[in-house]
């Protein structure tokens, strides 16, 4: 059986949530807690020390959306958009979308509030950070709400991985000073994935 290396609310996230939609299983190592993926055991697993990982006999992936295309493609899961669909070019772009496009500036964020020990002159810098990248993704989010006029999910009439790998920043966009940057469509299409069991039962893992 596969492995997985998790934490909760981490990328590994994605990757419960698509065994929860195929109904697939592996087992599931939960670290805890962050400052456990540097210690040594983790990184001669995963040198750069991110999560998820997933182990498979002797293939080990790390990008949380190439496990989830792995895990679904391999059992014939539908949540795959194969290449002779009308809407191949469409799933890979708004797969893509979730981390490249919707999640950067939500990590931007929540790297920056980090920071400890600032000086006044760093925190006029740092304000300033997040106030763009708070901008940056209120614009991008404008390109979700134009996709679902319209639309339940995002490509091909059906969830697909696409819906998966946009509603783990969604998820995050929950959040009081995030939710006032979703259109109203963005917003209920974020309330239904949450809703859905599969991802209730994702986000129950430890």
């Amino acid at each position: 059986m596969a492995t997985l290396y998790h934490v909760p609310t981490s990328r590994s996230l994605r990757v419960l949530w698509t065994l929860e939609e195929i109904g697939a299983t592996v087992e599931v190592k939960s670290l805890g807690v962050r400052p456990r993926l540097q210690e040594p055991e983790y990184l001669a697993i995963n040198p750069a020390g991110t999560l998820p990982a997933l182990i498979d006999g002797d293939r080990t992936i790390y990008e949380s959306l190439a496990i989830c295309e792995y895990l679904a493609a391999r059992h014939g899961s539908d949540l795959v958009v194969a290449p002779d669909e009308p809407e191949r070019p469409e799933f890979v772009q708004w797969l893509l979308y979730g981390e490249a496009t919707l999640q950067a500036p939500l990590s931007a964020i929540a790297r920056v509030r980090r920071i400890r020990n600032k000086t006044p002159e760093m925190q006029t810098g740092i304000d300033a950070v997040l106030a763009d990248a708070r901008h940056s993704l209120s614009m991008r989010a404008k390109l979700l709400e134009q996709r679902l006029e319209g639309r339940d999910f995002l490509v091909a009439g059906r969830m697909t991985l696409a819906d998966i790998s946009v509603g783990y920043p969604l998820n995050t966009m929950g959040k009081p000073d995030f939710a006032s940057l979703l259109g109203p469509r963005a917003t209920a299409y974020r309330e239904r994935l949450l809703a859905r069991p599969a991802f209730q039962r994702a986000a129950a893992v430890p």
